[in-house]
């Protein structure tokens, strides 16, 4: 028999702590070994337990689920999914702050299983459970004051050539991804000039909450790509959930559902392969932290096209999967940490300006 899944289930409402726990034991691999009622408790049984994930609700009356991210993530790292019973501000917010935490995924809490959609719902929260037991997490410093204001970037280390001058920036992320994002484009400028096209796999749900989450803490707007929409400079556009995002070769936002069998919808290969069509050597592509491979093939055919291509390092990536395949492809040119990237795309978007500034 292969190995069960230990699961601790955070919650304090014994209602949906016996609906998850319930699912949960119900499946032949995995196993509840302990159930916390509050954020306190969650740390001091993750502890004594070590559990191979934790499922944590978002809102408790003690410690709500950043500060028990953080300090889980810094005493006993710990694969951790957090999930929120529903989409208003306030709990996306802290989901998404708790994924900055060191939090792995974020998913909505199912309701009656009776409801196929919620049957539906579970069985995908126990596939990410799954999933997620098998991350080898780090450990996470505490950080109680807030972040301050991103200084001014510096050049980057490493030399920014390209083939042509950059139109459009596609980046693929997924595990860890939100993290990634919140490091990499919280540091670009406002005078950033160049569009910013983003497949992040989340739960479809979601999706607006990340928008609306970046959208507060970058200085970039942040927006869900529309169809027939041109994407515009200096604006972050996120792909919406449910089909695939492209850009036609008359560089606008389309939406297809083919391919059907991708393990991933939104692709960010679909995504990175329309833009080596539509914009060749005019593009950068960019790979960050994430489970399996999609975007690597995607990225390679924007390096074939001449594009500028980057992949996140082993060393700053949750999982570093989708980055390894990248790069054994030869994919990427450039292997670096998201503020290294954001150092490049800011060279870039610097360079342009001067140009245009020039007679």
């Amino acid at each position: 028999m292969s190995k069960q899944v230990r699961v601790l289930v955070v919650d304090d409402s014994p209602t949906v702590r016996a609906l998850l726990s319930g699912a949960i034991n119900a499946a032949p691999d995995m196993q509840v070994i302990g159930e916390a009622v509050s954020g306190r408790q969650a740390i001091r049984m993750t502890e004594e337990l070590r559990p191979d994930v934790v499922l944590m609700d978002i809102v408790m009356p003690d410690l709500d689920g950043v500060e028990a991210t953080r300090e889980i993530m810094a005493r006993t790292p710990t694969p951790i999914v957090v999930i929120s019973a529903s989409l208003d501000r306030h709990q996306t917010d802290i989901a998404f702050q708790a994924m900055s935490a060191g939090a792995l995924n974020v998913q909505p809490k199912p309701g009656n299983l009776r409801n196929p959609a919620n049957a539906g719902q579970m069985a995908g929260l126990l596939n990410t459970l799954r999933a997620m037991s098998e991350v080898k997490v780090i450990r996470h410093r505490r950080r109680f004051q807030p972040e301050p204001p991103p200084a001014p970037l510096a050049a980057p280390e490493v030399p920014v050539h390209t083939a042509a001058a950059p139109e459009i920036v596609g980046v693929v992320s997924s595990t860890g991804g939100p993290a990634a994002l919140h490091a990499m484009l919280r540091v670009l400028p406002a005078d950033f000039c160049l569009p910013i096209v983003i497949v992040q796999h989340i739960a479809p749900d979601f999706t607006a909450s990340l928008v609306d989450w970046l959208g507060r803490v970058i200085s970039l707007p942040v927006m869900e790509a529309q169809p027939y929409e041109t994407p515009r400079p200096g604006t972050v556009y996120l792909a919406p959930g449910g089909s695939h995002l492209t850009l036609t070769t008359g560089r606008r936002f389309a939406q297809v559902d083919e391919p059907r069998n991708h393990p991933h919808i939104p692709s960010g290969d679909v995504l990175l392969e329309s833009l080596a069509r539509g914009y060749g050597p005019h593009g950068v592509g960019v790979v960050l932290t994430g489970m399996g491979r999609d975007g690597a093939s995607g990225l390679r055919a924007m390096a074939e096209a001449g594009a500028l291509t980057l992949a996140q390092d082993e060393a700053s990536s949750v999982v570093y999967g989708m980055p390894r395949e990248a790069a054994a492809l030869g994919a990427a040119r450039h292997i670096l940490p998201p503020v290294e990237i954001a150092r490049v795309l800011a060279e870039l978007s610097r360079k342009l300006q001067a140009e245009k500034r020039t007679p």
